[in-house]
């Protein structure tokens, strides 16, 4: 494990690397599941690159935005990443966003631990109150693991966003710290009984 910050049983979260632009950049390029992108732009390593320098450097402000690579243990492999952006450190909440970048590492439970990861550093560490999300309303794998981690419905954008000529809405969910402990809680006790 490099640099690792957060370590589940089969994924550790560690800070972006400037290399890890082009996997980045090729795997939101070549998406079309997720709609992380949507298509509109084309994506360069360079971008990625300038933002993992822009995220970490130093400053006497507290960041706005903190990003994770999600590894995995067994091989070190980066397979996604996380980030709590927005972030509001007087009424301590702040929106994140997880992806895995191939479809081969979805449905393994990779992402679940990653985001549970995620959630302890929102709540325990940086100690936040309230989290939301936000995701386009054809992605609904990503609305229901959110489900499964706790999050509640919380709004829709009507038209927010628009892919191959048709209008989609956006739909918000949030979390507060209470609701997270009992998810955690509850998620731990379904892992322990298998």
């Amino acid at each position: 494990m490099r640099n690792a910050v957060l370590v589940g049983e089969r994924v550790y979260l560690r800070p972006f690397e400037v290399s890890d632009g082009e996997l980045i950049a090729g795997a939101i390029s070549a998406e079309s599941e997720t709609f992380m992108e949507r298509g509109r732009f084309p994506l360069s390593p360079i971008a990625f690159e300038r933002w993992v320098s822009e995220c970490y450097q130093v400053s006497p402000r507290a960041p706005q935005e903190i990003g994770f690579a999600v590894c995995l243990i067994a091989d070190d492999r980066l397979i996604g990443g996380l980030n709590i952006e927005e972030i509001d450190w007087i009424h301590r909440t702040g929106e994140t966003g997880s992806g895995l970048f191939r479809a081969e590492d979805r449905s393994q439970g990779y992402g679940t631990e990653a985001k549970h990861l995620l959630l302890e550093y929102c709540f325990d560490v940086i100690g936040l109150h309230a989290i939301r999300s936000h995701v386009w309303e054809p992605n609904t794998r990503s609305a229901a693991a959110l489900a499964k981690q706790g999050y509640r419905p919380a709004g829709r954008f009507k038209w927010d966003d628009v892919k191959d000529g048709s209008y989609r809405d956006g739909l918000l969910f949030d979390l507060l710290r209470e609701e997270w402990l009992a998810a955690r809680a509850a998620w731990r006790a379904s892992r322990a009984t298998g």
